[in-house]
């Protein structure tokens, strides 16, 4: 491996207000290295990135790319030396298509004309192997998550960059598709390229990265080689403190407390027939490769997508299911995976955030007891370790973990008997993780029943006491409690009856080809 640094950054250091961000953080970046940065959501990261490419002016400490020294507050200087970035949140025009969204991120010297756009992006994209008919022509905010992750990084690469800076870039991504993305990670490195990888999740990292460095609370803690660090070592690092155990520990159900859900013959869109029973204090998880009907199954059992066919009973109520009105009523809440999408409203504080859902608790009389309502966001503030200045904070400016941690805590306001949690813990740091988890589990031991989907395979083994397998939209296999670990369910998605389309081509896209990452476009 080449010695060479591409990205140098010594003594930097930010505060916002009263917050520092980052002090005195040096960090550097080899030409054909894979260079992770870890730490938990408020860490300095993104701060760190956001110097790095020139849309952050440090208050000291300075910044070299390729050797050259990068002005203050200079992006576009940061893109000529060949930096370039892709956004966890995205940094696409969504009304405009992805051959637009291309053509404007490529160099003014390496652009088509105007009207070849579409065969251009084409054969871009192609070069990545994301080669879809209609794919260029899809407008930017109409495609998935997991579509945006990767057209995220696509884009960076069309600038043919000497550092590719990927923030949280699987967050939304299965199995196959981080597969995908590594194989990419992998060509760009053997190019040249030097890869900043920022991710939470620890496995991913270790398989991918050279180096690890880790911050805390905006501090250096180390750099460490990451074929000699394991997963253990690295937490202890980001939080701190050694975790003994990543999980709670998990009471089995009794069978004495009966039945909060059944699902019996539910069929919807993408998926079905579908028939299972979760009990009160019981964490279920869902398994299965991307697009074989977990989302749809989900929106449905949350009222927002009515089903086809089939029944589904509450607390022994048989419901409908034709409204989210109807299904929050009857006891089941929703934590959706998209947070900031489908949850949150940023620009409003802790308290409504956590409340909107809740009013009915806290009025008398048509109204608003203050005091009350406070008190008990207080009380879940407490409980979820929520680290805000104050309960009127905006969301936006609180880190990915904490504002997960909003969305929890309005689930919990509702205290019902069945908790949908999608991705629960999607972006968010190891710290924050182990509060969603902690929490989750309390809410069982209060009676609830908790279905959790997530393409985490650890995740689905350390949370829950039994795990169902889907694939082509049906339950192929249930997993119990006592054969529960990672690669028990792992081997039960891959060697299912036959996974569908768009779970063996991600998106309906091939996986990316080495030799073409770093070629010209």
């Amino acid at each position: 491996m080449t010695q060479e640094l591409v990205l140098e950054m010594e003594g930097v250091s930010r505060q916002f207000g009263t917050v520092r961000a980052l002090t005195d953080v040096s960090f550097q970046c080899r030409a054909g290295e894979v260079h992770a940065l870890v730490g938990e959501n408020g860490s300095g990261k993104s701060t760190l990135l956001g110097v790095a490419s020139g849309f952050v002016d440090p208050d000291r400490g300075s910044v070299m790319i390729g050797g050259v020294p990068l002005r203050r507050d200079s992006p576009a200087q940061a893109r000529k030396l060949g930096l370039s970035m892709a956004y966890q949140d995205g940094s696409s025009v969504g009304a405009e298509p992805v051959k637009n969204n291309l053509f404007f991120a490529a160099p003014t010297d390496q652009r088509p004309p105007f009207w070849r756009r579409k065969k251009w992006a084409r054969r871009l994209l192609a070069d990545f192997d994301l080669d879809l008919e209609l794919f260029p022509d899809a407008p930017a905010g109409m495609l998935t998550m997991a579509e945006r992750q990767l057209f995220e990084v696509a884009k960076a690469l069309v600038t043919n960059p000497k550092v590719l800076l990927l923030d949280e870039p699987t967050t939304a991504l299965g199995p196959d598709e981080v597969d995908a993305l590594h194989r990419t990670v992998a060509a760009c490195k053997k190019a040249g390229v030097g890869v900043v990888y920022v991710s939470h999740r620890l496995p991913e990292v270790l398989e991918v990265a050279d180096r690890v460095t880790v911050l805390r609370d905006g501090e250096y803690q180390g750099t460490f080689e990451a074929a000699t660090t394991s997963e253990s070592q690295l937490v202890e690092h980001i939080v701190g403190r050694p975790f003994e155990a990543a999980f709670p520990p998990a009471e089995p159900p009794s069978p004495e407390t009966g039945e909060v859900l059944i699902v019996d013959g539910l069929q919807g869109q993408s998926f079905g027939p579908v028939s299972f029973t979760l009990q009160a204090g019981e964490i279920v998880g869902i398994a299965g490769a991307e697009g074989n009907g977990q989302p749809q199954l989900f929106d449905t059992l949350a009222g927002r997508t009515p089903p086809r066919a089939g029944r589904v009973v509450c607390e022994g109520e048989e419901l409908n299911l034709v409204s989210t009105h109807e299904a929050v009523g009857a006891g089941i809440m929703l934590l959706p995976g998209d947070r900031k999408g489908e949850a949150l409203m940023g620009v409003l504080g802790v308290r409504v955030n956590a409340t909107i859902q809740s009013l009915g608790r806290f009025t008398s009389a048509g109204f608003l007891k203050r005091g009350k309502e406070r008190e008990e966001v207080d009380s879940l503030v407490e409980e979820l370790e929520i680290r805000t200045p104050s309960l009127d904070q905006p969301v936006e400016f609180l880190s990915g973990g904490n504002q997960q941690k909003v969305v929890v805590a309005r689930t919990f306001l509702r205290e019902p008997s069945v908790i949908l949690a999608y991705e629960p813990t999607q972006g968010v740091d190891v710290g924050s993780r182990f509060d969603i988890y902690k929490a989750l589990r309390s809410r069982t031991s209060e009676g609830a029943g908790i279905l959790v989907k997530s393409s985490d395979p650890i995740e689905l083994s350390g949370l829950c006491d039994r795990v169902f397998v889907m694939s082509r939209g049906t339950i192929v296999e249930e997993i119990p409690g006592d054969e529960l670990d990672e690669v028990r369910i792992v081997e039960a998605i891959v060697r299912g009856p036959g996974l569908s389309k768009e779970a063996r081509s991600p998106l309906g896209v091939a996986m990316p080809k080495a030799a073409s990452v770093g070629e010209s476009a």
